[in-house]
């Protein structure tokens, strides 16, 4: 039943990510419900289940958006093995664990930008007017996650 419950919020994340994230974004920086998705999964929950749900919807983005083969499976994978290597070092219900999800949103954002920027002059515009930005309200979504799975844990 979890794998089905998986799959379903693997697919409502990619979607929303994919058609309303020009309707939730402040300016030009827009919420990444994949990464934190990817984070939760594979952190909270089990770390296989978020190299399974890296690759569904690294596959998921590699269709929808071709740049290279198998770059999205690749980096969303790659995220969830660190995260899953990193699992048992962090305290994890802890609201400082949310600098994981800040370094995860920085990492994607910057590979996103080296594949698919053709101009190397405004790669810094780039990271420090969109880049940051989306890593802060990515780790401030976070934080509300993280505050109702500690209140829900805890009754």
């Amino acid at each position: 039943m979890r794998i089905f419950a998986l799959i379903f919020v693997s697919l409502l994340a990619f979607f929303l990510s994919l058609n309303i994230e020009k309707f939730i974004s402040i300016g030009n920086v827009s919420l990444k419900p994949v990464i934190i998705l990817l984070y939760f999964t594979t952190l909270y929950w089990k770390p296989m289940y978020g190299l399974v749900t890296g690759f569904f919807l690294g596959f998921l983005y590699e269709i929808y958006l071709p740049v290279f083969t198998g770059t999205y499976p690749l980096i969303f994978t790659s995220v969830a093995f660190c995260l899953s290597l990193i699992e048992k070092k962090i305290f994890k219900f802890r609201y400082n664990s949310l600098i994981l999800l800040f370094c995860t949103v920085l990492f994607v954002g910057l590979v996103q930008i080296i594949i698919e920027v053709d101009k190397i002059n405004s790669v810094f515009y780039i990271i420090f007017t969109h880049l940051i930005p989306e890593a802060i309200l990515n780790s401030a979504v976070g934080f509300v996650i993280l505050y109702f799975i500690k209140r829900y844990r805890h009754e």
